[in-house]
């Protein structure tokens, strides 16, 4: 079945480059894929690369040019004579490549009665004529035993310092206007209000601050919820006095205010912490969620942290993929093309920060409900090549991975070049609860701490 490109694309270009075939070119509006030479990339990956990269999702079955992957790896064969493509090539057709063989999966199936029978060590005593026969039929199936989960190994690279990332981040010294005094006693002092900003904001203001307790996401928000249950119950009251006058100020109904006002404050105080309220998560995997005003207010902080900070990229604003079941989460989808990442100017160091994949999406995949909520675990690697950092996520989950190769927002892999704008020639990384975190040492930076012995 050849793809094609619908007419929502966006003539962004990002699928001609990746074609085998070169059977993507620019149309009168819109890109368009020759079937004679579209061979849904069968014989080079497990998935489609057109609609791997496409970020409005237009590369999409023709129901109209069904063909079978016969007809495709011929038509690959004969496009790439030059090319050597055995039995075992890659395609997305083939999803039960991972399956046991049938003989081995009927032999499992068999009853245990119809096994063989081991032999007899010792005869078992004659029961008694009261005791009730056994049943034939299969035994019950037992689960298998889970086996404890190993710490993996931390991933090592080259160009990467010997040193671990914590040792490294406690030696190396921020600079930055937030990191000084007055900045940070400001933002100490500002925490009942800077409590009410989104979640990312408050992280991205605690690490800009650098020194330990001068900002704290958790105790921020704490506070502000605080202050809020004094600040609604305030504002309802002043409310009701001008729409119904100051002498409602003196009277029993200003008591309605207040309780509404303070209710409210519990109820957004509950959403706001919503998973450690209803599912009892520990601090550290918590969202410290906005206030109702935080949104408005991230708009004025946001712009003053990135500029103090030197914040040289933040998250993008994604866009939306429409499906069937609605629309995706937008951060979310970002995560899995690898564009969920954040770069700060730290003076003598570049801090990145990158987000993985946390949930599996719901985008009508037709073995949706057989798939975990959680995202497995991504493999990694990291490249320092030529002054630019490269990071590279791969699926490795094979049973989703090839799952994923048919659905184009939903790729199993990525590479994301991550751009300097200074020569960076060492690094430290970390890699926890799906978060990359990498110290990227600028030139200057790495000299002066060899001549320190760092």
């Amino acid at each position: 079945m050849a793809t094609m490109i619908t007419s929502e694309c966006i003539n962004c270009g990002a699928c001609e480059p990746e074609c085998p075939n070169n059977a993507i070119s620019q149309g009168e509006e819109i890109y368009v894929i020759d079937p004679l030479l579209c061979t849904e990339c069968v014989g080079f990956h497990d998935y489609e690369a057109c609609a791997a990269v496409c970020p409005v999702d237009c590369c999409v079955t023709d129901p109209n040019n069904i063909e079978g992957e016969e007809v495709l790896i011929a038509r690959a064969r004969e496009l790439h004579k030059d090319v050597a493509i055995g039995e075992n090539f890659e395609s997305r057709f083939r999803k039960d490549a991972g399956k046991p063989a049938s003989g081995a999966a009927e032999q499992s199936a068999q009853p245990i009665a119809a096994q063989p029978k081991a032999p007899e060590r010792a005869k078992p005593a004659a029961p008694s004529p009261s005791a009730p026969k056994p049943q034939a039929g299969p035994a019950p199936l037992q689960p298998a035993p889970q086996s404890p989960k190993v710490a993996k190994p931390e991933k090592r690279f080259p160009g990467e310092l010997p040193e671990g990332f914590n040792e490294v981040l406690l030696r190396f010294k921020k600079e930055g206007s937030l990191t000084r005094t007055l900045p940070r006693l400001a933002a100490f002092l500002l925490q009942p209000v800077l409590g009410a900003l989104p979640h990312p904001v408050k992280i991205d203001l605690e690490r800009a601050v650098g020194k330990a307790g001068a900002f704290s996401t958790s105790g921020a928000t704490a506070l502000n919820i605080l202050v809020n249950m004094v600040i609604y119950p305030l504002v309802l009251m002043f409310v009701g006095a001008a729409l119904a006058g100051t002498d409602l100020l003196f009277s029993q109904k200003i008591n309605g205010y207040l309780l509404v006002g303070v209710m409210f404050g519990f109820i957004e105080a509950a959403c706001r912490l919503r998973e450690g309220v209803f599912h009892a998560k520990a601090a550290d995997e918590l969202v410290f969620r906005a206030a109702v005003y935080g949104v408005p207010l991230s708009y004025l902080v946001r712009p003053l942290i990135d500029r103090q900070a030197g914040m040289v990229r933040s998250l993008p604003i994604p866009v939306d993929g429409f499906y069937a079941k609605g629309f995706v989460e937008k951060l979310e989808r970002e995560r899995r093309y690898g564009n969920a990442y954040t770069l700060a100017d730290w003076g003598g160091a570049y801090f990145l920060r990158m987000e993985f994949p946390t949930k599996v999406p719901d985008i009508g995949l037709p073995v949706r409900s057989e798939l975990p909520d959680e995202m497995p675990d991504y493999d990694y690697d990291l490249v320092l090549k030529d002054g630019h950092f490269i990071v590279k996520g791969r699926l490795a989950d094979e049973r989703i991975r090839k799952i994923s190769s048919s659905v184009g927002a939903f790729p199993p892999e990525f590479a994301t070049v991550v751009p300097l704008q200074e020569r960076v020639e060492g690094f430290s990384h970390r890699f926890a609860n799906k978060l990359l975190e990498v110290l990227l040492f600028k030139q200057q930076s790495r000299a002066g701490r060899d001549s320190r012995h760092l």
